[in-house]
């Protein structure tokens, strides 16, 4: 209103008129639009650019009350001009640094939330995982006693829980570290026809308890040794596998591996799962991926779950530069699909497989085991000595120190990170200076990744396994390790 005034006592010669240029930049500062609508702002903006028309049309018809000579009416409209741009631009430097700096601070503030929550997560996980891993080893260990064998009812609804609670917190964990951008593939080297052969072994009792069938297709041209991270895709095989196989009354669930292309160098294989369920509408298809979102209808709401398996299976299949591919109608099941391109690696022979005849048999093998809780200790002695193998025991890290120095004649150790007195970050160094050539594995129910392993590796640790574990896991591990030649130490 000021400036309409002005230009009516001076007319547009003045140059006032161009100071509503500063005044477009200052009123999302003054309306403080973030917590204001879109709408006042854009009131006001509407208002501004009114009123900076009305200037220039009635400042056209009129005149100054005190005649100026041309000249100094230049230089009054110059300075006019040049004031109003300087602080045009004064004002658009102050409100985008501002802006910068609020900005810069919103995403400080959220990397703390989410640092702290991936720390908070962190910690929870390692003391959920480490009773469960009590839980699932008492599990597996019932299977062997004479009073609770596997088609006991009571183990199945153990066996279920402890499995269900585990891919329940596999998910949270996973699922903060996508959030934080952590979220890693590990390469190692495999078979791939024995992966799938281990990896399906889990689903077929509960196959068989719902009368479906299991079908298993895998080409013989993907038997070879490849470079890939095995856990992962596991963890995608068994989120698709569980989803088919929860969603299936009647039918089949088929796991197929088919050769797209195979050369000297590398391996093209698509992974198809195919089942005969419920099935998913076209218009939900594109939200089954969405964090936290299920299908949800008469049929299908008696199944729970996070909702986080295929959000967390796109993204590793994005690590693998591969994709997700369905193919479903409501009520003639689903067709899950993604092709991974392996790197063959060198063909030589196991020498675990001339090692031993018999595969789970450790006899002859001495293994340290440091681990301050008692029921972890339990649980893997009970494992151990299952294979025949020899167990020693240390409840921290100088303890196991004390029982190497009393007999270094080791084939193994499984030692703890988490541990009273000494922890294994710090217990490891010395194992590593006196006996560098007995390896050492990382027992932990620490939430792993990249950054960690690579740690590990450094300070001398040879492997690592995580808690909780299958039997099946740690035999595999031993057998890598402990079975494999060592090269001969000097001593001096």
């Amino acid at each position: 209103m000021h400036l309409i005034i002005s230009v009516l006592v001076e007319g547009a010669q003045s140059g006032q008129c161009f100071y509503y240029f500063p005044l477009l930049i200052c009123l999302p500062v003054l309306i403080d639009f973030e917590k204001s609508n879109y709408n006042t702002l854009l009131f006001n903006f509407t208002i501004t650019v009114v009123s900076f028309l009305t200037c220039i049309f009635l400042g056209l018809y009129v005149k100054p009350l005190e005649p100026v000579s041309h000249r100094i009416g230049a230089v009054i409209f110059m300075c006019n001009a040049l004031s109003s741009v300087v602080m045009t631009v004064g004002l658009a430097y102050a409100f985008i640094r501002s802006q910068k700096l609020n900005f810069e601070e919103l995403i400080e503030e959220k990397n703390n939330t989410i640092s702290s929550r991936t720390r908070f997560l962190s910690t929870m996980g390692h003391e959920l995982r480490t009773p469960l891993n009590g839980v699932l080893g008492a599990v597996n260990l019932l299977k062997d006693e004479k009073y609770l064998s596997e088609d006991n009812e009571y183990y199945r609804i153990l066996k279920y829980c402890s499995k269900h609670m585990l891919n329940l917190v596999n998910d949270i964990l996973d699922f903060n570290k996508i959030e934080a951008g952590k979220l890693e593939v590990h390469l190692v080297e495999f078979n791939l026809k024995q992966l799938i052969t281990n990896a399906i072994l889990p689903f077929y009792n509960s196959f068989e308890e719902k009368n479906l069938q299991l079908i298993v297709d895998v080409a013989p041209e993907v038997d070879e040794m490849i470079w890939g991270d095995d856990v992962r895709i596991i963890q995608i095989l068994n989120n698709l596998l569980s989803n088919a196989l929860k969603f299936t009354e009647k039918g089949f669930v088929k796991l197929s591996l088919l050769c797209r292309q195979k050369d000297d160098a590398g391996l093209s294989v698509e992974f198809v799962v195919e089942d005969t369920g419920f099935g998913i509408a076209k218009e939900d298809q594109g939200k089954i991926y969405e964090s936290f979102w299920q299908v949800y209808d008469e049929s299908t709401r008696k199944y729970t779950g996070t909702g986080l398996g295929l959000s967390i299976c796109l993204r590793l299949l994005e690590l693998m530069h591969s994709s997700l591919k369905l193919e479903s109608e409501k009520g003639k099941g689903s067709k899950f699909s993604f092709t991974i391109n392996f790197k063959l690696a060198d063909k030589k022979e196991s020498p675990l497989l001339s090692s031993k005849p018999d595969m789970d048999d450790l006899s002859g093998l001495n293994i340290l085991v440091a681990e301050d809780n008692k029921i972890n200790m339990m649980i893997a002695k009970k494992i151990l000595t299952s294979y025949h193998a020899a167990v020693a025991c240390a409840y921290n890290g100088q303890e196991a120190l004390d029982v190497l120095a009393q007999n270094a004649d080791y084939s193994l150790v499984l030692m703890d990170l988490e541990m009273p007195v000494m922890n294994g970050f710090t217990a490891i160094k010395d194992v590593k200076k006196l006996y560098p050539n007995l390896p050492v594995i990382a027992f932990t129910a620490s939430l792993m990744d990249q950054e960690m392993l690579a740690e590990l590796m450094l300070i001398g640790f040879t492997d690592f396994i995580s808690k909780p574990f299958e039997p099946y896991q740690m035999l595999a591990l031993i057998k890598k390790y402990a079975l494999a030649p060592q090269p001969q130490a000097v001593l001096e």
